[in-house]
């Protein structure tokens, strides 16, 4: 049927008219959506952080997304009375050329009495590593910038305050690693936008003495002293705070050499000084308590994760420990561990393994170390993957028929949240001591 002209004019206007309103109204609708993405980004910072993951950004811009966005969420109240140590000496072919630490060698049997056969040479990453377990990161770099926020993150999450992180002079390392003193800035600008402190781990670099330890403790002081996220404290309500450090091995050198630095009257005493600070000397032995007082140190720590292993180590000593630092005004630092594992550097070693019984040995550990209302409380580590001390979130993995422990029944981040309970009562028993 024909169409009347008339009528045929009329339904191309309506076409034309509908039309020209519906692409009115793409362009208003496409703009509101556009403005509402924008604001939705302002509002979770996080979306801009997880879209430009891939582009290449500066340590400060991926510290800032994410760490916005964690302080806004993050419930987690802190603990700058519980430090964990923490080792920076990790590299891979990504970020360092070669890996570093994870192709650890396998260590030679320390007692020549034992005939049986080990392993020998060094691992191959990234599916055969120096450690017990995988971390769930892979075999990352300790100079990559997101590695390092991933970390603070996770610290943040369990509640701990401080990093104890191991340092060599500048042109010193361990022989499994290369030196990373320069890394200590980045370390330092990421913990202060995650509201963490760092303290620093004197490695018993080669050479170490009290007298050259003094020369690096003035480099540390006058190159890292004035930062925001250097972890200091009193030694009493009347003194100003004080860096602190932790001198591992501190038993390889005599107490007289360590006062000549650490006491008042020394030949060379830091005491009063620019270069003052509170050490804390490790205890192993029965005999180095009484050596941490002739030596001028501040207090002493026990370090070791494996119960029995060594005096300072055994949970049983702690109580004496604790009294012995009281009465003699010293700081009693306990350190506590999830458990121990090594046999893959250490193969020979088994005796020394101390299983993590899906979180009771760690909670022993605590008990104890809790029991002694501690001024402080250190923790057996982070990431020291090789002797399988760490609470880093670790996987499950098989390699050639070799299986990695992991945490099940729990999840990756088990010993994280694990931490964080514990710290909470340790916070709990600070507060009614004040």
């Amino acid at each position: 049927m024909m169409i009347p002209k008339r009528n045929c004019y009329f339904l191309c206007k309506n076409v034309i008219a509908t039309l020209l309103f519906c692409t009115f109204l793409f362009f208003l609708i496409r703009h509101y959506l556009s403005y509402s993405s924008s604001e939705s980004s302002k509002s979770h910072p996080e979306h801009l952080f997880f879209e430009q993951k891939n582009v290449t950004q500066s340590a400060s811009d991926i510290w800032r997304k994410d760490a916005s966005v964690q302080h806004a969420n993050d419930a987690v109240l802190l603990s700058h009375e519980t430090h964990v140590f923490y080792y920076p000496w990790y590299g891979n072919p990504e970020d360092d050329s070669v890996y570093l630490h994870w192709n650890h060698e396998y260590i030679p049997n320390w007692d020549k009495q034992d005939t049986n056969i080990y392993p020998v040479g060094k691992h191959s990453p990234p599916d055969d590593i120096g450690a017990n377990f995988y971390p769930l990161l892979g075999c990352y770099s300790s100079k990559n910038p997101a590695t390092v926020a991933q970390h603070m993150k996770w610290i943040r999450q369990s509640g701990i305050g401080v990093l104890v992180i191991s340092w060599y002079p500048p042109d010193l390392s361990d022989k499994e690693g290369k030196p990373f003193d320069q890394l200590f800035p980045m370390f330092l600008d990421s913990a202060r936008i995650y509201g963490l402190k760092i303290s620093f781990h004197i490695e018993p670099y080669e050479g170490r003495t009290p007298e050259n330890l003094r020369k690096n403790i003035e480099y540390i002081i006058n190159k890292y002293g004035n930062h925001s996220a250097l972890y200091k404290m009193q030694k009493s309500r009347s003194k100003k705070p004080l860096p602190v450090f932790y001198v591992y091995d501190s038993y390889l050198n005599s107490p007289n050499s360590w006062s000549s630095v650490l006491s008042i009257g020394g030949k060379e005493s830091i005491r009063n000084s620019d270069m003052d600070a509170i050490f804390l000397g490790l205890v192993v032995e029965l005999r180095h308590k009484q050596d941490i007082v002739s030596g001028g140190f501040d207090g002493f720590y026990t370090y070791f994760a494996a119960n029995d292993f060594s005096y300072g180590s055994s949970w049983k000593n702690w109580k004496s420990l604790s009294a012995f630092a009281r009465k003699n005004g010293l700081l009693f630092v306990p350190s506590v561990g999830p458990g121990y594992k090594d046999t893959q550097v250490r193969p020979w070693n088994a005796k020394t393994t101390r299983e993590r019984k899906s979180g009771k040995y760690y909670k022993v550990a605590w008990t104890t170390a809790l029991q002694t209302s501690p001024p402080l409380i250190s923790i057996t580590s982070f990431n020291e993957w090789h002797e399988g001390t760490q609470i880093e979130p670790a996987v499950s993995k098989t390699n050639k028929g070799y299986v990695y422990n992991d945490y099940s029944p729990g999840e990756p981040d088990f010993y994280l949240n694990l931490t964080r309970q514990f710290v909470s009562q340790y916070r709990e028993i600070l507060l009614k001591k004040t």
